[in-house]
């Protein structure tokens, strides 16, 4: 048997392959034989039929079952002794078997790139600051105090820039009212009465107290309610009936105890745990991040195209269905189609030869997955969902999603273990005043 290699293009080879007349000829007794002791033919106990009849009879099965069995033999010899690795489906040539002729055929697939690894033990990395400070601890009680402010109804007060008010509206087109609004909400900040632009809004209510009224020269939109009065100049009339202003309470033991908390010592010692146990969290993702960062770097090969292609299209299509569950017309997301689809391609390119990257490295050290491991995940996700750990296992299993987790922690072990051999140097702490 002759096979001979060209490599027709990155990570695409083609096969030629040249099998001689009398490996055909035995494989062809062999499926011969094999098809005799299957088959029953009118007068002929089961397998005693003449095989030249069987031969006759079932020539075209025969055939078919040769090329099978000499083509996968061939193929997987040849990626064998080759040390390729195949993706996807090989493509063959026109095959036209003859008995007393050599088959010769062409197989054309796509393999892995082969590549050499750079150094990827002490990966300099820098580590963000971990250190809570008081900075830190009185912006997130800033943030707090923020979240509990309430709106007050204040009265013989006059309008503030943050105030929201309750108003009655007019809407007047040469002294005839198109539209009227009562107990509109207004913030005073914004530029918009109910769906109506007024640039000048905050200029005209700043000073004004519960009772008076103003007026406002306003353009009417191409999307106002009243389609009659469109884009026509119009005098918006409001009369403030009440005036409410966020107040947020003080940061003391008092707002400390209505959190649960003893005192405000108690809530700045919870605070600083918390925010330190986040910066270490976010700090680690960062070093993470700066580690695929230095393996992409390394990772100068080409990957399959076809390959990359089919899984592009897989991912677009996935984000399409996204988009359309999030509501986005498919109007939209053809206008943005482009766009997509190389967000896609450069996902699918980043994340596969990432994998591939640290494929080769766990390889390199060592690195596999235990049970052990494998069961400490799972129970992870199923105290995450709430679940019992049989169940989760079985709901994994059932989704064909076993071999998917043990690659993930293959990768996470693996990055761990670069971690662990990093030259890490820590930044200087942010300013966060």
């Amino acid at each position: 048997m002759k096979i001979g290699i060209e490599e027709i293009a990155p990570c695409k080879k083609l096969i030629k392959v040249e099998i001689p007349s009398e490996t055909i000829e035995q494989e062809w007794q062999s499926q011969l034989n094999r098809l005799s002791g299957m088959v029953n033919l009118p007068g002929f106990r089961k397998g005693k039929a003449p095989k030249k009849l069987i031969e006759k009879k079932y020539s075209d099965r025969i055939a078919e079952d040769v090329k099978q069995s000499v083509i996968s033999n061939t193929y997987q010899e040849a990626i064998k002794e080759n040390g390729l690795s195949p993706v996807g489906e090989p493509e063959l040539s026109d095959i036209n078997l003859e008995l007393g002729k050599p088959l010769i055929f062409d197989i054309t697939l796509e393999v892995l790139p082969a590549f050499e690894l750079g150094e990827y033990k002490g990966i300099k990395l820098l580590r963000k600051p971990v250190t809570v400070t008081n900075e830190d601890i009185e912006k997130t009680l800033k943030n707090i105090n923020k979240q509990k402010t309430q709106l007050i109804v204040m009265e013989d007060s006059e309008i503030e820039a943050n105030d929201h008010i309750i108003c009655d509206c007019k809407v007047k087109v040469n002294k005839k009212i198109v539209w009227k609004g009562e107990d509109t909400e207004i913030e005073v900040s914004g530029s918009r009465v109910a769906d109506i632009d007024v640039p000048d809004l905050q200029a005209n209510l700043l000073g004004l107290q519960s009772g008076k009224h103003c007026s406002l020269k306003v353009e009417l939109s191409d999307t106002f309610s009243v389609e009659e009065f469109r884009n026509s100049p119009a005098t918006l009339e409001l009369s403030v009936k009440e005036i409410k202003r966020p107040v947020a309470p003080e940061i003391n033991d008092q707002m400390a105890k209505e959190l649960d908390y003893e005192s405000l010592d108690d809530l700045k010692e919870y605070l600083s745990k918390k925010l330190e146990s986040e910066k270490k969290h976010y700090a680690d993702i960062d070093m993470r991040e700066q580690i695929n960062k230095h393996l992409l770097e390394m990772a100068d090969f080409e990957l399959p195209k076809d390959m990359v292609k089919e899984q592009t299209n897989r991912k677009l299509h996935n984000y399409q269905i996204d988009l359309l569950n999030k509501g986005v017309s498919m109007e939209k997301i053809q206008e943005n189609l482009k766009e997509l689809k190389d967000v896609s391609e450069d996902s699918v390119v980043r994340e596969f030869k990432l994998s591939l990257v640290l494929e080769q490295i766990a390889e390199n050290e060592r690195i596999y997955v235990t049970e052990k491991d494998l069961n400490n995940k799972i129970a992870t996700l199923a105290h995450m969902y709430g679940i019992d750990q049989s169940k989760m296992r079985k709901q994994i299993e059932k989704m064909n999603s076993i071999s998917n987790l043990r690659h993930e922690l293959r990768e996470t072990k693996t990055v761990d273990f670069l971690l662990k051999q990093a030259v890490v140097e820590d930044t200087q702490q942010e300013n966060n005043t």
